[in-house]
């Protein structure tokens, strides 16, 4: 049986202009994947220390020689501003260059389209609460998908979250408001798949230390559980969950290597590898992913199969997610992707 991957992408006329230089927002969206690089090859001569503070410098320079450029506080379209991607991961350094800046100052108590302020986003703490919000992950299905995630939540911890506990002194030093009820209600909002066991501790507790020792814990539990017997751990999430909230504007994915639209994902893209199945045809599987920090954290597959079709499309998902551990995608973005398969 010979079977044939098609990777469908969406591409673009390359642009004949000299690319103009990194504005911070593409510095801390190209951040991630650097960051990434170095914890999964270490480099004596490299830490994901001087990858930030390279990024940090920068912007720094930025601010000395043009304050108040409408860069370093422009918003996305979902109105992000870089302070905000800045503290949603937890880069101390890069918040400390932009609070510099008068212009972002005065705008810190700002908020995204999902009310959401530099500070809640600090606290929420993404890169150590996943598992918290997508308890889905934590299933033998789409576990590939923590993997890469647990690169930086392992070293973070082993700084002891040093550097989310700065971001927030930061922000908060320079005026933001610690808006602890609002940002509960705010992580209740992103994060629909929230236990009720988090739900209550959320309820009763701090914000940041309730989210981070629940994710921690419940991480834990997860990886004992799989060493002493991988078949206890549930095999796949609820099949009425979804990962990516409905309504979620969706980008197109293309290879970074590659010209691409503004408004496009850019990312370093492996092939799935082809699972083996006894099975002849064609079949499409459209999917939705969700990327933070160089990683692809969260991913839902639209529309169904006919019965006979379940096998090979359960085979062919499974690859995906697979090659989904692999990809570096640079900021936090939601994009669609369409994979085609054809054995005969």
């Amino acid at each position: 049986m010979k079977l044939i991957a098609l990777l469908a992408l969406a591409s673009a006329l390359q642009t004949t202009q000299a690319e103009p230089d990194r504005t911070p927002r593409q510095l801390i969206d190209r951040l991630g994947v650097e960051v990434r690089q170095v914890l999964e090859k270490p480099d004596a001569g490299r830490t994901p220390e001087d990858v930030e503070r390279a990024v940090a410098d920068r912007i720094a320079a930025l601010v000395a020689g043009t304050p108040g450029h409408v860069s370093l506080t422009e918003a996305d379209d979902r109105g992000r501003t870089p302070l905000m991607q800045a503290a949603g991961d937890g880069y101390a350094l890069v918040v400390e260059a932009l609070l510099t800046d008068l212009s972002v100052k005065q705008a810190i108590n700002a908020s995204d389209a999902a009310g959401e302020t530099a500070w809640m986003k600090a606290s929420f703490a993404p890169a150590l609460t996943l598992v918290a919000c997508q308890p889905g992950t934590l299933t033998r299905e789409r576990y590939a998908l923590l993997h890469p995630y647990l690169h930086r939540m392992n070293h973070l911890l082993k700084t002891k979250g040093v550097a989310i506990g700065a971001t927030i002194r930061l922000l908060e030093a320079a005026g933001a408001e610690a808006a602890v009820e609002s940002g509960k209600r705010a992580w209740l909002a992103r994060c629909p798949n929230t236990s009720s066991e988090l739900r209550q501790a959320l309820a009763e507790g701090p914000l940041m230390r309730t989210l981070v020792n629940y994710a921690i814990a419940r991480q834990a539990e997860f990886n004992k559980a799989a060493s002493a017997d991988v078949n206890s751990i549930p095999a796949k999430p609820p099949k009425a969950m979804k990962f990516i909230h409905e309504g979620t504007a969706r980008r197109r994915v293309t290879n970074q290597k590659g010209s691409a639209r503004a408004d496009a994902v850019h990312c370093a893209m492996p092939v799935p590898r082809i699972p083996s199945v006894n099975w002849s045809g064609e079949m499409t599987i459209n999917l939705i992913a969700a990327t933070r920090a160089g990683v692809v954290e969260a991913a839902d597959f639209e529309g169904s199969v006919s019965t006979g079709e379940a096998f090979a499309a359960h085979a062919f998902r499974a690859a995906i997610l697979q090659a989904l551990r692999d990809y570096r995608c640079e900021g936090e973005h939601v994009f669609a992707q369409t994979f085609m398969f054809k054995a005969e």
